[in-house]
């Protein structure tokens, strides 16, 4: 999962480049003048031929899916890492990747606020059991029911995904579907609250308080915990959908995207493929730096997994400190997703086996996220560190999928449903547009999700879990003129 501001619906040959020697960098690998595979400590023949296959793979995901470029790096115990690169900073101008550029990493920046909270627990500056109100005076809830900054942190809150702050709802007060602690779903929401948290707590600004906390201790020198326009050119040019109506699957047609500044603590930190290597040495409990940020009965309260998370995209997975727990090939993964509105990323660390992988790409908006790259990385890096008997990891195939064709649209007779039926629009970026569809059934958002009224006058999404508010606004000649989408505003505009 990732944060995604509009996401509520929502083979590899060995190339034949040589391969470094250990603690060298090599030149970029031969037959791709856009890919650099660099390799440092002392890493084995095999783990090198394992780190070329994993090179294969993240470029025939590029090439299949029409990524504009791929920043990956490995790690594994000893002080093995692996830099990977391909395709473009820029792809009209060619530009290659290097290794100072920044990419945004998305929700994974969930793994370092939370890291943020834990950190103020053990200095005794909070607890997980506060009450979100008492951590954040003047929060827009109401006074019940009782929601911890735990519930936050595990998406257990019931509150929205994508709500602000302070949400156009009829009370101007955010809500939550079920009683905090009993279900799960994602919300992005309970991060940007907990992101406040922080600030609030160390009087400074998230970017800041990440930055002394984390970044530094760690040695991740370039990472940066906002995402401003003012180092634009330090980031690798993101891409987005051209026509967001068609191509917003994964090998659509892309276009560069528009900037969009992010302080907010659902997706605020931006890195360099170095920068996460220390972050994945860390995670995996790496000797050399596993007591840098927490004592170790605060570790293992970050470390836990949590509470079961049903909507997560594996199935058997639990949700933590800002990290999903992943049960693959017999062993539990820390993992994590991160869409923004022009790049994607994803991350896979094994404890056990001590390795870990992160990847990004600087384009966004089609439903994909490296995920597959990462964690094929995790088990070729596990099959050389441990050796097991019949372990032998293949790569998931890789394969483009078309959209299916639109059925017609229904119509309802129903004069007062017929007339909230229209497509509505947002200028966010993040937001995008929503089609609202009715029939003799009622109304159907985006032809797939069926919309419930509630008696208390809004509309929720049919599904054993919705955490979505929807209110329809005035009619005007028989068509009402927008809608609020938990709490955000979408026009009508009828292409």
């Amino acid at each position: 999962m990732g944060l995604n501001r509009r996401g509520v619906l929502t083979s590899a040959a060995l190339l034949t480049g040589a391969a470094a020697a250990p603690g060298a960098n090599a030149a970029p690998s031969k037959g791709s003048s856009a890919q650099t595979v660099e390799i440092s400590g002392p890493a084995s023949p095999a783990m090198v031929a394992a780190i070329h296959k994993i090179a294969a793979y993240a470029t025939l995901h590029r090439k299949t899916f029409g990524l504009p470029g791929l920043t990956l790096v490995c790690t594994a115990p000893n002080g093995v890492s692996a830099h990977i690169r391909t395709g473009y900073a820029n792809r009209e101008l060619r530009t290659p990747l290097t290794a100072d550029y920044l990419f945004q990493i998305g929700s994974i920046s969930k793994s370092f606020v939370a890291m943020a909270i834990h950190q103020l627990a053990q200095e005794g500056k909070l607890k997980l059991s506060d009450d979100i109100r008492t951590a954040l005076p003047g929060v827009a809830l109401p006074p019940t029911p009782p929601m911890t900054l735990s519930h936050l942190i595990e998406h257990s809150s019931g509150l929205p995904d994508d709500a602000p702050l302070f949400p156009r709802s009829p009370d101007g007060l955010l809500w939550s579907a079920f009683e905090p602690g009993s279900g799960w779903s994602y919300s992005n929401t309970g991060y940007d609250l907990l992101g406040k948290v922080v600030e609030r707590m160390d009087k400074t600004t998230l970017a800041e308080a990440l930055s002394r906390r984390i970044f530094a201790p760690l040695g991740m020198t370039t990472a940066r915990g906002e995402i401003v326009a003012a180092e634009r050119t330090r980031f690798a040019t993101g891409y987005s959908p051209l026509d967001p109506a068609v191509d917003a699957i994964p090998g659509g047609r892309l276009a560069p995207a528009a900037w969009v500044n992010v302080t907010f603590g659902a997706g605020c930190v931006a890195a360099t493929a170095k920068d996460m290597t220390h972050w994945l040495r860390y995670l995996a409990q790496d000797p050399a730096v596993a007591g840098k940020l927490l004592h170790p009965e605060a570790a293992a309260s970050y470390f836990r997994p949590g509470i079961a998370a049903p909507g997560w995209a594996s199935q058997g997975a639990h949700y933590g400190a800002g990290l999903a727990h992943v049960p693959i090939e017999g062993r539990t993964l820390l993992h994590h997703t991160g869409g923004m509105v022009s790049f994607s990323s994803a991350i896979h660390v094994d404890p056990v086996a001590k390795v870990g992988a992160f990847a990004s790409t600087n384009s966004g908006g089609q439903e994909y996220r490296p995920r597959d790259v990462t964690a094929f990385a995790c088990a070729l890096l596990r099959s050389v560190v441990a050796p097991e008997p019949g372990f032998a990891p293949k790569p998931k195939p890789v394969e483009r999928r078309t959209r299916p064709a639109t059925p017609p649209a229904p119509t309802s007779t129903d004069p007062t449903l017929g007339a909230f039926a229209g497509r509505y629009e947002c200028d966010d970026p993040w937001r995008g547009a929503f089609t609202v569809s009715a029939d003799k059934d009622g109304l159907v958002l985006d032809g797939e999700a069926v919309l419930v009224h509630h008696p208390d006058g809004y509309w929720t999404i049919k599904a054993p879990v919705s955490t979505e508010r929807i209110w329809f606004g005035p009619v005007l000649d028989g068509r009402s003129q927008w809608l609020s989408f938990s709490g955000v505003d979408f026009f009508r505009r009828d292409l």
